[in-house]
């Protein structure tokens, strides 16, 4: 139920969204058809076309990889190189691609390509790029090298819920479905 009324909201949002993007579009292309010299008279059904593009455009992009941010009590942020570390009921895990096996992820922080995490067996230490994982069994190995390759130390990395509220807010939340 929660998924569904999540869904409603995008779609409203969406459509909210459509009324702001709508006449800035509709401008600009009013614009690129008179420096074209074109018949520019306006319509209300051409503007009621761009809206609902728009709109159906705003709706599409949610459900893309830099778009999805979850539904209901799932929740989403892309890191990169196609991965993301996700939430599921106040349980963050991250999936490394082409693997079907979850990582249940206490704290992480991303640097460049790299994904570093707090896990219950330690820390990893995970390439976005060349999908490589470092392995770390205590605190203390994990910061030494966290110092020698400029990563993150382990008092450093943050929980899921903090870095998916300092993603998605801001000019996502105002300008993204």
């Amino acid at each position: 139920m929660t998924t569904l009324l999540h869904l409603l909201f995008v779609v409203i949002k969406s459509s909210i969204l459509g009324l702001f993007y709508t006449p800035v579009i509709w401008f600009l292309w009013m614009l690129f058809l008179k420096a074209q010299k074109k018949y520019t008279n306006f319509k209300w059904l051409s503007v009621f076309a761009v809206y609902k593009i728009v709109g159906i455009s705003l709706m599409v992009f949610s459900f893309t990889y830099y778009g999805d941010h979850g539904l209901g009590d799932e929740s989403r942020i892309p890191l990169g190189h196609g991965e993301a570390m996700e939430e599921s009921d106040q349980f963050a895990y991250f999936v490394p691609k082409g693997k079907s096996k979850q990582i249940l992820v206490d704290t992480y922080l991303l640097k460049g390509d790299n994904l570093c995490m707090s896990v219950d067996s330690g820390y990893k230490v995970y390439n976005l790029r060349t999908k490589g994982v470092v392995n770390f069994s205590d605190e203390p190995m994990y910061n030494a090298f966290a110092v020698s390759y400029g990563l993150p130390l382990s008092r450093q990395l943050k929980d899921f819920r903090s870095q998916y509220d300092e993603y998605w807010s801001g000019w996502r939340f105002w300008l993204l479905p």
